[in-house]
């Protein structure tokens, strides 16, 4: 089941841009970061999916629960569409939070 609470920790970390990742049927993964480029900080996977309007990329979004808990409200920008609110329709949802750099850390940087 989908909370309210969920959403709101998603709200809270004031995100910039989000985008859709590939995910298993049924499922819908939305990454979330404020520098694509080196990092993602926000997993948000959706299960039991049964509708979704988002386009691949979006930003400043706001996630809201609906009345019946199974729809999820996204008021958000989007540069390939002139709409602001989207619907997703899922069962469950699993919030992971933390940095998933894009390089490798672990290299290190010897004097010349």
């Amino acid at each position: 089941m989908i909370t309210e609470e969920e959403l709101n920790q998603i709200n809270e970390l004031a995100l910039w841009d989000f985008e859709l990742a590939p995910a298993a049927d049924g499922t819908l993964l939305i990454l979330g970061s404020n520098d694509f480029v080196y990092y993602h900080y926000l997993e948000a996977e959706f299960s039991g999916v049964t509708y979704c309007d988002l386009p691949a990329t979006f930003s400043h979004a706001q996630f809201r629960l609906g009345r019946d808990r199974d729809t999820v409200w996204i008021a958000a920008e989007s540069m390939v569409t002139n709409s602001t609110e989207f619907r997703l329709c899922a069962t469950d949802l699993q919030v992971r939070i933390g940095k998933v750099y894009y390089y490798d850390r672990s290299t290190r940087h010897e004097a010349d």
